[in-house]
């Protein structure tokens, strides 16, 4: 596989592939070990549901209007502030563990959450061309996915080492520090936002583009959120597995995926992004449902690991084929609209995720493969033969 259409980006990009590789780290610390970390407090499903939800709810309620946020305040100075938000939530969980505050800093959480992401997309989409998007998305991803890989290895293992009553406090604090690198290195990228890119109108063209992206993402989101947030308790509840296997096991599915993204784009440029998505987000969902059937932990492991990897690996594709639809001064708005029908949606699924798991270690899978294989059909009814027709006449949706 050759590397060379990974090289020659920006001085700006480099320094933001090595952002999402430090936010990845410590935000998967903290991803992996949060729900150890409240189940240790006392917790059960559904309250600890209902935390991740109200922090999901209010990213989804401030991705409305963040997008416009980010176009009015500037990328980097609206991902600086995100960044100052998540740091205070994360001293708040570490300092105050009492469910009240819990919820305070998952209410702030989700407003840093909002803030962050479509503003990094609309500044990464402006250091490459059209042609180079996807390798740039997958660069940011694959980086960004190997310290995930890293992040949940250490989630399982820092619990160990760590000294105190509580070590999972101890973990989530240091995920915290890591956000303060995050810091030094935004602080150095350029701000690129226009005059030009201050004014925006929803057209009910631009709309229509942003829903078709939008409803596919609404039903993986709340699949995912049924299932994906309580695999680790799940794993360790069904098999009795040890939180340094779980760790490891999230960890090597990173690493594997992290690599493998980067075939990606080359597969997405021989037989076209759409194809690439529909048929890797479709196997993905046949393994979910058979996931809750494995008879042993190294089976279950292995399809989890399958699943995950399938599922997740063609993001990058799925974000750059989307920003061929959106001009410049559109992206982080329709980047804002698609992630609030995926995160109100995952917020939802969370909630009830908790509620069902505390009755059934089956059935969450059955529903989240079922909203998976409708958002793929969905997909695919939008934008089936769109790369054709491009290559044919030229035209676009």
């Amino acid at each position: 596989m050759s590397l060379e259409k990974y090289r020659g980006f920006s001085r700006d990009a480099k320094l933001v592939v090595a952002y999402s590789f430090f936010g990845w780290l410590g935000g998967n610390i903290a991803w992996f070990i949060l729900p150890f970390y409240l189940k240790s407090l006392g917790m059960d499903f559904t309250k600890i549901g209902i935390l991740f939800s109200l922090s999901t709810i209010v990213q989804a309620a401030l991705l409305l209007i963040s997008g416009q946020i980010s176009i009015r305040f500037g990328y980097k100075r609206t991902i600086l502030l995100s960044l100052s938000l998540i740091f205070i939530a994360r001293l708040i969980q570490v300092s105050v563990p009492v469910f009240w505050a819990l919820a305070l800093s998952s209410v702030i959480a989700g407003i840093a959450m909002a803030l962050e992401w479509p503003s990094l997309m609309a500044l990464l989409s402006g250091e490459a061309s059209e042609e180079k998007r996807h390798y740039l998305f997958t660069l940011n991803s694959a980086l960004g996915t190997a310290g995930a890989a890293f992040g949940m290895l250490l989630g399982g293992i820092l619990p160990k080492v760590l000294d105190g009553t509580n070590p999972y406090r101890r973990t989530l604090l240091l995920a915290a520090l890591l956000i303060l690198i995050q810091m030094v290195l935004m602080s150095f990228v350029s701000p690129v936002l226009g005059k030009e890119e201050r004014k925006l109108r929803l057209r009910r063209e631009l709309l229509i583009k942003i829903a078709k992206f939008s409803l596919p993402s609404a039903l993986i989101g709340l699949g995912a959120g049924v299932t994906i947030p309580y695999m680790g308790l799940y794993f360790n509840l069904k098999f009795g597995t040890s939180l340094e296997s779980i760790g490891g096991l999230f960890a090597l599915q990173q690493l594997v995926m992290a690599l493998g993204m980067f075939s990606m784009p080359l597969l997405a440029d021989k037989i076209g992004s759409v194809k690439t998505i529909v048929s890797f987000n479709g196997s993905a969902t046949a393994l979910i449902i058979a996931l809750p059937l494995a008879p042993s932990f190294l089976i279950a492991s292995i399809i989890y690991i399958v699943r995950t990897i399938l599922m997740n690996i063609v993001n990058p594709i799925w974000d750059a084929f989307m920003m061929k639809f959106f001009t410049k001064e559109e992206r982080a708005t329709s980047i804002a609209l698609r992630s609030f029908a995926w995160t109100s949606t995952f917020g939802l699924g969370q909630y009830l995720g908790g509620i069902i798991f505390d009755r059934s270690l089956v059935f969450p899978f059955l529903i989240t493969g079922f909203l998976y294989a409708a958002s793929i059909v969905i997909f695919w009814m939008f934008f089936a033969g769109y790369e054709e027709r491009v290559i044919s006449n030229g035209t676009s949706l």
